[in-house]
């Protein structure tokens, strides 16, 4: 049996070093390859406790699929006689600006800029809040007009088919396979179907009808003149930011969305929010 003697024996600020630093954002870096693994943000002894809770571990002999991902590769550092390289990213950080953490913030940009380098992600557990990295497509959302159909639209399905688009699948499969469609939403008619791609409708397509798919449980639809329909024009290159707003948590975790226009600057979620009645204003 392998004993791993845990390392990185610096594990504190004196209090001058606490005082100077105040908020910050540090990072940790695996020496073998250079890589940062963790960002994080903190006060006083903050970035250590990683060391400490590693050293935890060891001493209880926890199984490593009970750690989580940072923890095993400190545990790794160490056990190649090596110590977890550390360095203060920013400091001396103000609490808030506009009721925003600027710790947040920080953090965030630093995550962000890793997530997109060769470095790759860190093993945060939780990605940081308040994230404002733009794509430059998301960019090109800012000058789309907000979706507010100047006729009503009693059924519009809205797709997330972003992953689908950059494998290189035309738009219209992107958009109409292969979703979870219960039987009595598929009746729903007449129906409007929109591919969002960063909040944006590049796809939009009116469905004819819905057949099973080869994915089990999974349902396709048809457009009229398949399989080269005409896009429906009304609700296409519009933004839906506003109408993603309306059913977040639902919309992230990667489900389609229903909604209702009513031709008149307002729309409701009929699948994806717990509230099907309220109307929200398009703009």
């Amino acid at each position: 049996m392998i004993m791993i003697t845990s390392k990185n024996e610096i594990r504190g600020f004196d209090p001058l070093q606490s005082q100077k630093l105040g908020n910050y954002i540090y990072a940790l870096r695996d020496p073998r390859d250079g890589k940062v693994f963790y960002v994080g943000q903190g006060k006083d002894n903050r970035i250590f406790q990683h060391f400490e809770e590693a050293q935890w571990h060891l001493s209880k002999g926890t199984a490593i699929h009970q750690m989580s991902s940072k923890t095993i590769r400190i545990i790794d550092i160490w056990k190649n006689n090596e110590d977890v390289e550390w360095f203060i990213v920013a400091y001396d950080l103000p609490d808030k600006l506009n009721e925003l953490s600027i710790s947040d913030i920080v953090e965030s940009a630093v995550y962000d800029i890793l997530a997109e380098s060769q470095n790759g992600e860190p093993l945060n557990e939780n990605s940081p809040p308040h994230s404002s990295r733009l794509s430059p497509e998301e960019l090109i959302a800012f000058a789309a007009p907000l979706v507010s159909p100047n006729i009503p639209l009693p059924f519009v399905f809205i797709f997330p088919i972003q992953n689908a688009i950059q494998g290189n699948i035309p738009v219209y499969e992107a958009t109409r396979s292969a979703w979870k469609i219960s039987i009595g939403n598929q009746s729903n008619k007449p129906a409007v179907a929109v591919g969002l791609k960063n909040s944006i409708s590049i796809g939009s397509f009116e469905i004819a009808d819905w057949i099973p798919s080869s994915i089990s449980s999974r349902y396709e639809f048809t457009a009229p003149g398949h399989p080269y329909p005409q896009p429906y024009q009304i609700l296409l290159n519009k933004n839906w930011n506003t109408v993603i707003a309306a059913a977040k948590g639902y919309w992230q975790r990667g489900n389609p969305l229903l909604v209702e226009f009513d031709g008149n600057g307002r729309f409701r979620v009929l699948l994806g929010s717990q509230d099907k009645n309220s109307w929200h204003n398009c703009i």
